[in-house]
């Protein structure tokens, strides 16, 4: 791990759709494995997401500050200005393919832009599937994403007062993944610029990310419907629970904005 030597910012990049009590439990945990100061929970306004979900934006932003309100200045709810950038900026990939900087690895960086002149640490909370270069297809996953954005200084990354670790989060049941370095990136790496952690994360009662979002999606169809079941909700936050049955008619475009919701 690199080097505690100035303040560490957690960022977790979600849909919220909806906010769960999972996604602040390993926010906790991290806080407390990791030092950090704080964690910024970043709804993805999906600007290149399905429309479904660009049009609830302002219905998952509002859960997500109503149920992180509950753990004050540990975790707040942010979009990280990104509502207000509507003008995505291109980049390329390793394979030299281009893609929008529209991903959680390109807002996070928004925090040095933010604050120029402090030194930071950004600790990138992702899951322990994004522990690898690039995906099946051959794009950018979350350590080449990284790793650009700090080799072209992103955001105004300022390497004598910047650095960034990718958190992995998995259920210790899987090895991360194992990766070559350039040698340029092995000098970020040893300049204490860039490190890759684990964070050993149990869910309660074991439960699987799929089978999470399962219930969920049925859950949400269920409330829909005029009926609620607790025994499929009972990761929301009782603010989230509010919030979705007074506002009932935007419970159908988060459905359609579920991976799973064809499941």
């Amino acid at each position: 791990m690199i080097r505690k030597d100035r303040t560490r910012i957690g960022v977790m990049f979600t849909p919220a759709n909806p906010p769960h009590m999972i996604e602040f439990l390993v926010a906790m945990q991290a806080m407390a494995e990791f030092l950090l100061e704080q964690v910024l929970y970043v709804v993805n306004c999906a600007h290149c997401g399905p429309p479904a979900l660009a049009e609830t934006t302002e219905h998952r932003l509002a859960m997500a500050q109503a149920a992180a309100a509950a753990f004050g200045q540990m975790i707040t709810s942010t979009d990280l200005d990104a509502r207000k950038a509507l003008v995505l900026e291109p980049t390329r990939m390793a394979d030299g393919r281009e893609r929008l900087r529209a991903d959680g690895e390109d807002y996070a960086f928004r925090i040095f832009r933010l604050n120029p002149k402090d030194r930071l640490t950004l600790v990138f909370i992702a899951g322990l599937e994004h522990c690898r270069r690039t995906d099946e297809a051959g794009r950018d996953d979350t350590v080449n994403k990284l790793l650009l954005n700090i080799k072209q200084r992103y955001c105004g990354f300022n390497p004598d007062l910047h650095n960034v670790v990718a958190l992995f989060v998995g259920d210790g049941t899987r090895q991360p993944a194992e990766f070559a370095f350039s040698l340029e990136e092995q000098g970020l790496i040893e300049r204490g610029l860039f490190a890759t952690e684990t964070l050993n994360f149990r869910p309660p009662g074991g439960i699987q990310e799929k089978e999470l979002a399962r219930r969920l999606t049925s859950g949400l169809k269920d409330l829909l419907n005029g009926k609620l079941d607790l025994n499929k909700l009972v990761f929301l936050p009782k603010s989230v629970l509010s919030y979705l049955a007074d506002h009932k008619d935007c419970i159908q475009r988060l459905i359609e904005s579920r991976p799973d919701s064809r499941d």
